[in-house]
């Protein structure tokens, strides 16, 4: 005769604690959230924060702070204050945040995240107003234990300059520049519109330096005195040395608005120099063939780590300097580095085409 076999089941609560804690740990988000549900020794052992670091807490109202001081949200990574309009993208100039988090919200913010030290990301941060009222201790706290700060807000009209969101005071951008300068958890740093010009040449290269990605952009674009703008002559020839002499954590870079130009005061070898210690770089060309063949021939025929360059020429120079610059010498540049420079034809069709998507948006909301 056949044996019957029948299989006993096993409660979960008669399994040692560490053995639940490995299969909790196994869990995707989703079925984390069930598993609590299922019991109250469960949902003892699954309120641990280590479960939840993949949550993303949004925040509109001040009501909302409250979720952050919920034990499983203690260890918690992202936040969200983009109301989930728009993903944390650029294109609505006016910033996807409720009105208490413009106006009012981000000093009670930052309150409450200086007792989540693991926070690495803000989502829609750049569209928050009121931070220079925020004590400057507070805000370096904040900022620099971030992965990715955009200090730069890229839409804005200019009689509202002065009441760009997220635009630090003289001090607290300085503070935030040392803290960076000696030890940050940025990764992505992107500069814009800021007081940069009051702060010292040889911090700023300290501080952009010490960053792995790095995107500097000058607002005042159309300027003619070098020295009025933003980020000056002198900051970006400070960064240029720096790493040009010395091996930093800087790899990728990315100039908008600073042209290499006839009117800058920097050497060509010095900026091939510095790029050749860079993976990644990326800026923008308004200058003379003589100058762009110089930063060239440094560029082709130096030691380099240099695995992707990218130059963006002016439209309006396009012709001259593709008439006037060593066609050898382009040729080599592409050997080593591939497609160096970006079709102006193509970038005039494409700030368009962002410009059309961006009065969209706006009629669509007004």
């Amino acid at each position: 005769m056949g044996q019957s076999h029948s299989q006993s089941q096993t409660h979960i609560s008669v399994l040692p604690n560490e053995v639940v804690v490995s299969i909790l740990q196994h869990l995707p988000p989703q079925e984390i959230k069930s598993a609590v549900l299922v019991c109250k020794s469960l949902r003892e052992m699954g309120e641990k924060p280590r479960f939840w670091t993949w949550a993303v807490v949004t925040v509109n109202t001040k009501d909302d702070l409250q979720k952050l001081k919920r034990p499983r949200l203690q260890m918690v990574q992202e936040i969200d204050v983009t109301q989930g309009s728009h993903g944390g993208t650029h294109l609505n100039r006016r910033g996807g945040v409720s009105t208490w988090m413009k106006e009012e919200g981000l000093a009670d913010l930052f309150q409450v995240i200086c007792e989540i030290p693991t926070v690495r990301r803000i989502r829609g941060l750049e569209f928050c107003k009121g931070i220079q009222g925020i004590e400057p201790d507070l805000v370096v706290s904040v900022l620099n234990s971030l992965e990715e700060l955009n200090l730069c807000y890229d839409f804005y009209d200019e009689e509202d300059f002065e009441d760009m969101p997220l635009r630090l005071e003289a001090e607290q951008l300085e503070l935030l520049f040392t803290a960076v300068a000696e030890k940050t958890n940025l990764k992505f740093l992107q500069v814009g519109g800021q007081l940069t010009e009051e702060i010292s040449p040889e911090l700023f290269a300290a501080a952009v330096s010490n960053v792995e990605e790095v995107k500097l952009e000058n607002l005042y674009e159309d300027t003619e005195d070098m020295e009025d703008r933003d980020i000056t002559d002198k900051h970006f020839e400070a960064l240029y040395s720096i790493i040009a002499a010395k091996d930093r954590p800087l790899r990728k870079f990315t100039s908008e608005r600073y042209y290499i130009n006839d009117k800058s005061a920097i050497d060509p070898d010095l900026l091939s120099r510095a790029y050749n210690r860079l993976e990644e770089v990326t800026t923008d060309v308004r200058g003379s063939a003589r100058q762009l063949t110089a930063v060239l021939r440094g560029l082709v025929e130096g030691d380099s780590r240099l695995k992707r360059l990218m130059l963006r020429i002016d439209w309006r120079q396009w012709n001259q300097l593709n008439q006037h610059i060593d066609q050898n010498l382009v040729r080599r540049a592409k050997k080593k580095f591939g497609q160096f420079y970006q079709d102006p034809c193509t970038v005039l069709e494409n700030r368009r085409y962002l410009l059309d998507c961006i009065d969209i948006i706006d009629t669509s909301e007004s």
